[in-house]
């Protein structure tokens, strides 16, 4: 069976739900005594190549970014610009964006503290400029704007992002999110600009532009915060980083982790069939 659905061009994985399915008959014939014994102990599934991480092309999270600088509440705004920046530009799973503090963020220096990434490692991460701005007006319009708090205040532990607390009257803001908080922004942004898009794609006479644009959306419309760290992975590697360096700034214990972001995902592929002409 494994022979010829090879053979057939068969995918790995449809091959591995064959032989599950085979091995779940074999072994309920064999109970019930159909067969003398099981003839698919043994077979082993077919290896099958690790998946590219699912990331989003640079112009699909100049998209998000959009979407979030046109939110109508101007916190919310800040906040979300605030979020992505801490998101797109430096890599962040979203529970280490929830357990930043207020003296994790070093805008004069241009630096973001991890104090307790995966598995308990700190890291320090270089802010990208457009990063350093995003997260000053933030601090500037909604988080401290009075300032920051005195070095060595214990004020400077509470949280670095807020959030409107929607069950209290008036909806006030306080510090404090969820990763839950985080997904759902991320994925109601998507979505906007993921309608952004298929309006431009209307637009357009040009009929190749109007299918990149409406591909664009597809992704937008599934966008998770980890597709973000993805995608400056990606980006880091296209611009010349180095492996190690990566590593460095997401914050991955092992340098193998890193090296999956060097394995083609299907915006390389179709950026290579492009490159060439065909």
């Amino acid at each position: 069976m494994v022979g010829y659905m090879t053979s057939d061009g068969s995918a790995p994985a449809t091959i591995n739900r064959g032989l599950s399915s085979l091995r779940g008959y074999c072994s309920w014939a064999t109970i019930h005594g159909l067969m003398p014994e099981d003839p698919a102990i043994g077979i082993e599934d077919v290896p099958t190549d690790p998946p590219a991480p699912r990331s989003l092309p640079d112009e699909a999270v100049d998209a998000l970014m959009r979407a979030a600088h046109q939110v109508p509440d101007p916190i919310l705004r800040a906040r979300d610009e605030a979020l992505l920046a801490i998101l797109v530009y430096v890599g962040l799973r979203a529970q280490e964006a929830c357990d930043l503090q207020l003296r994790d963020l070093d805008l004069a220096g241009g630096t973001l503290t991890v104090r307790r990434g995966k598995g308990g490692k700190p890291r320090r991460v270089p802010l990208h400029l457009d990063a350093q701005h995003l997260l000053q007006r933030y601090m500037t319009a909604v988080r401290c704007p009075d300032g920051s708090p005195p070095l060595g205040d214990e004020a400077e532990r509470a949280p670095l992002l807020s959030g409107r607390q929607i069950t209290i009257p008036g909806q006030p803001v306080q510090p404090g999110i969820t990763t839950r908080l985080i997904r759902q922004r991320v994925q109601a942004l998507g979505r906007q600009a993921a309608v952004r898009l298929r309006e431009g794609a209307e637009r357009t006479s040009n009929l190749r532009r109007a299918e990149e644009l409406r591909a664009l959306a597809r992704q937008l419309d599934a966008a998770t915060p980890h597709m973000l760290r993805h995608s400056l992975a990606r980006r880091l590697l296209r611009s010349g980083a180095h492996l190690p360096e990566v590593q460095r700034v997401l914050g991955h214990s092992r340098l193998s982790t890193t090296g999956m972001y060097l394995t083609p995902n299907e915006e390389d592929l179709r950026f290579a069939i492009g490159r060439a002409g065909l």
